[in-house]
Parts: structure tokens; C-alpha cells; sequence
């Protein structure tokens, strides 16, 4: 009798695939000794992750330790999905880029976020479940 796959790894296209599809997840960074995590929207060009961000102690820590993880997760009721990406943080300072790299981005509150970074990933991956129904 052959047993279900309940946990599988996803290859380094199924990652930046999810990724594609969505929008929202959260950035994992280091400030004064501290892992702090924030929710962010974002959006890709090519395997980067591009997001805006205002002033503030998110921005400034990013700008002291560049290196970051980047989560993403969903579920249905019956799989889940993550994916954890990892590398460094550039601000894109040219005006004119930063108008390209953002035309996909779509914040869901409109507040000034002045800033636009660009995750250089280094490290994808991501795994998906089986959810068991009877745990519910």
C-alpha cells in the first residue's frame, strides 16, 4: 500500500512561480539585535523583488544590515504553500528607475512610502502540504 506525499519540496521555478502570483508577504530583517518581520506588498522584475517603504526604522535598519528574508505563504483548506527567499537589499535611487521597477506594485493603502528596494535573492525555496482535514 503506497503512502501519500504529505510535504514536498518545490523546485526554484514553483517558488519564483507562487511568488508571481502574488502579491503580499512578509520581510524578515535585523534591527538593534532584533529579527523583526513586516508585512509587505511587492511585486517582481525577472527574480528580484522590488518594494517601497517610508522612512522610518524598517528603512533605516535596511540600511545598516542589507541582508533580509523574504516569506511568503497561502493555503486553500486542502494544500499549503511557502516560499522563503533570502539575500541583500539595494535602494533604487534613480527616479526613472524606480518609476519602471514599480508600475506592477500595488500598495494596499495609500500612504508615502518614498523609498523603493530591491531584494538580490541569493536562496529560494519553499515546500508545499497536504493539509490533514481530520486535524481540523
Amino acid at each position: 500500500m503506497s503512502q501519500e506525499v504529505v510535504v514536498r519540496d518545490l523546485s526554484v521555478d514553483e517558488c519564483w512561480n507562487l511568488l508571481r502570483a502574488n502579491t503580499f508577504g512578509r520581510l524578515a530583517y535585523h534591527l538593534r539585535g532584533r529579527t523583526m518581520i513586516a508585512p509587505i506588498n511587492y511585486s517582481l522584475m525577472g527574480e528580484k523583488i522590488v518594494f517601497r517603504t517610508a522612512e522610518g526604522s524598517k528603512f533605516y535598519a535596511l540600511k545598516v544590515e542589507d541582508f533580509v528574508a523574504f516569506e511568503f505563504d497561502e493555503h486553500d483548506g486542502r494544500t499549503a504553500s511557502s516560499v522563503v527567499a533570502h539575500g541583500t537589499v539595494k535602494e533604487v535611487l534613480a527616479e526613472e528607475d524606480a518609476a519602471e521597477i514599480t508600475v506592477n506594485l500595488r500598495p494596499w493603502v495609500r500612504t508615502e512610502k518614498r523609498h523603493v528596494l530591491v531584494i538580490e535573492v541569493n536562496e529560494i525555496t519553499g515546500r508545499t502540504f497536504i493539509l490533514d482535514s481530520e486535524a481540523f
